[in-house]
């Protein structure tokens, strides 16, 4: 079995009959020795029968039905626990994928140039169609705080092929629906993309939730160990920020009730102190750079990326609490963590690269 392709399902009845249909003639197409492997979270609507009944007419299709919602990527981790294929498949059942990129992604492995080829929507010749604007900043979001441990231009896409011989004896175990992430964390991989037009699902609802984010986040924070040196220098940046949150309320609390100026002046001048120390502290302290080595220049990086992360803050505020209808103090906790993550990665690979 030259190529097993996973997809997992949830309530995709509108869709699973047309995507079976697409990915067979696309393997018959092609010559392509394979099998389909749809994973179905015991969905409401009746995907997985939908999906039973279609055996017959496709042979190369196997259905797996668990239990319940179990999750995307323990979904595609089931499939691919019985998959035949010597490279293994992953994309979605809403049809936002382009099957007729299976050919190519499954070409390259086959030839050796790759051994994870992606179906990118972030590199020249790639696009999205059909995205609200929050979607769009949500999937940027995640995408930027990912380059801590990637130079890949798209690792949160659910669209790609892996040579299964990568995935020998590696502990994948993600949580929520990105998994291809922790894949070129935990592997060796050498890694292809290719542009593909992703277009927003035709019918059913998206998957992505607040839960998701949530998800997302405890995987950021568990991959920092296999980046030995990013992991130590969030930590110091964490401590730095700790004590300029610290030095801020200081001085806060000095102008305004020592110094009696009106506190939102007071405000001003507390923020440039601490902004002041954490730029300092983090030049020395967290990326080891000379003090003297273009001060003011990075001195302008370090504060624009500051005013960024704030903007950042109210937008994800905003979203969460009007869009998403989560009390407004959890959606803060929500935000100061991406944007925590959002100020690290901007220094590091801006300021202080």
């Amino acid at each position: 079995m030259d190529l097993s392709v996973i997809v997992p399902t949830y309530n995709e009845k509108d869709n699973i009959s047309e995507i079976i249909d697409e990915i067979h003639k696309e393997f018959i197409n092609n010559k392509i020795k394979g099998e389909l492997i749809i994973v179905d979270d015991n969905s409401p609507d009746g995907t997985g029968l939908i999906a039973d009944s279609l055996k017959k007419k496709y042979s190369f299709l196997r259905v797996i039905h668990r239990k319940g919602k179990e999750g995307l990527s323990s979904a595609v981790l089931e499939g691919f626990s019985i998959a035949e294929g010597k490279i293994l498949g992953v994309m979605d059942a809403d049809l936002s994928h382009p099957v007729n990129k299976i050919h190519e992604m499954h070409a390259l492995i086959k030839k050796g140039q790759a051994d994870l080829v992606i179906g990118s929507r972030y590199i020249p010749g790639g696009k999205i169609e059909g995205w609200t604007l929050n979607r769009k900043i949500m999937s940027k979001s995640a995408t930027y705080l990912a380059k801590i441990f990637t130079k890949a231009k798209d690792p949160m896409s659910g669209f790609f092929m892996i040579k299964r011989s990568c995935l020998v004896d590696k502990n994948l175990n993600p949580r929520g629906f990105k998994i291809l992430l922790e894949i070129i964390i935990k592997t060796d991989c050498k890694i292809y993309e290719i542009p593909i037009t992703f277009i927003n699902r035709k019918e059913g609802k998206s998957k992505a939730s607040v839960r998701e984010i949530r998800f997302y986040l405890q995987n950021l924070l568990s991959y920092l160990p296999y980046k030995r040196k990013s992991f130590i220098q969030l930590s110091k940046f964490a401590i730095v920020g700790m004590m300029g949150i610290i030095i801020n309320i200081f001085f806060l609390y000095l102008f305004t009730e020592i110094a009696g100026i009106y506190y939102l002046i007071s405000a001003v001048f507390a923020f440039l102190i601490a902004l002041a120390h954490n730029y300092l502290l983090n030049k020395i302290f967290t990326f080891k750079e000379r003090i003297r080595y273009k001060f003011f220049t990075k001195f302008l990086q370090f504060s624009a990326i500051s005013l960024f992360s704030l903007a950042i803050n109210l937008i994800l505020l905003y979203i969460l609490t009007e869009m998403f209808h989560i009390y407004y103090l959890i959606s803060q906790v929500i935000s100061i963590g991406l944007v925590f993550i959002i100020n690290f990665a901007g220094n590091k690979f801006w300021t202080f690269r």
